[in-house]
């Protein structure tokens, strides 16, 4: 298994921790140390069992993850992060699925999100489970279900497919697990097998003014590339379906942070699309700035 870790020697032993007490063997721990600056190389060196992979400069998460699968020697890849946590029984679980469906390419699991006071926030992406099967991929064009520690995949397709895009600064995770389930089946396990911890540099996703403006610059743009390719296996229903989902979601945070104008571009063009026009409609009155005036001097 592959832990990209850069700067993280605040949670690298409890993440390399929760992957040793797994009751699976033979097991492979390889830490790629992404070019830190702190503890993080030599707290992994202290794990015996633990080989380390020093890169001389950053490569970030998918440069530092592809290193770590051009080394690996197992046929199954599992992928950890080096803020998270795996639960007892979860890799054996999720290889024993990924067995006896021979032509699942990978499988995931179910994973919660904690706190920085290590509260639990419930279950991660509300709740939603991935489409299964071979339709996993029009699905995960929608709405990304899949965090990385909770994936488990044959090496063999990672390396036809390249693995990660070492172009993409966030969403190469989201990115890939599309390529696979174009390739073959998603086989999901429907347990809370992960803890995912908010971290301070926890900035992917939308909810934070950084991770909103990464996710138009480059999440949003990977996903039109995807639907454009599979344009032909997508009804035009399917499409105003993917795209409106991703750019409402999108739109509306960036414009909640106060990027007006290009989160207003991305909401406007999902109503174009007929995506929930008039929630969308409802939701830019009361997010506008006269709106949320408003909703303050009534709520005196």
């Amino acid at each position: 298994m592959i832990i990209p870790a850069r700067d993280a020697a605040a949670t690298l032993a409890r993440a390399i921790g929760s992957v040793r007490a797994q009751d699976y063997a033979p097991l492979e721990i390889i830490v790629v140390d992404d070019a830190s600056r702190d503890a993080t190389p030599s707290i992994a060196a202290s794990f015996a069992d633990v080989r380390v992979i020093r890169l001389p400069a950053p490569q970030g998460a998918a440069g530092a993850r592809n290193a770590g699968l051009a080394v690996a020697t197992g046929a199954l890849i599992a992928f950890q992060d080096a803020d998270d946590e795996w639960l007892a029984g979860k890799l054996r679980r999720q290889v024993a699925l990924l067995l006896a469906e021979p032509d699942a390419v990978f499988t995931a699991c179910g994973a919660r999100l904690f706190g920085l006071d290590g509260q639990d926030r419930g279950p991660l992406y509300d709740g939603r489970i991935p489409v299964t099967g071979n339709a996993a991929w029009r699905g995960l064009l929608a709405r990304n279900t899949i965090a990385t520690p909770c994936v488990v995949a044959w090496r063999r397709d990672l390396l036809a497919l390249g693995g990660f895009d070492p172009a993409l600064s966030v969403a190469e995770d989201q990115d890939l697990w599309i390529r696979l389930a174009l390739r073959g089946r998603l086989a999901y396990l429907d347990a809370f097998l992960v803890k995912v911890h908010v971290t301070p540099v926890s900035v992917s996703g939308v909810g934070t003014p950084l991770g909103a403006q990464q996710q138009m610059d480059i999440t949003i743009p990977m996903i039109r590339r995807h639907v454009a390719a599979q344009r032909a296996r997508l009804s035009r229903r399917e499409v105003r379906g993917i795209l409106g989902e991703r750019l409402c979601r999108v739109g509306r945070s960036a414009y909640s942070f106060g990027l007006y104008r290009p989160g207003l571009a991305m909401v406007l063009e999902a109503m174009t699309l007929g995506f929930r026009p008039l929630e969308n409609l409802l939701f830019l009155l009361s997010a506008s700035p006269p709106g949320r005036w408003l909703k303050r001097q009534l709520g005196r």
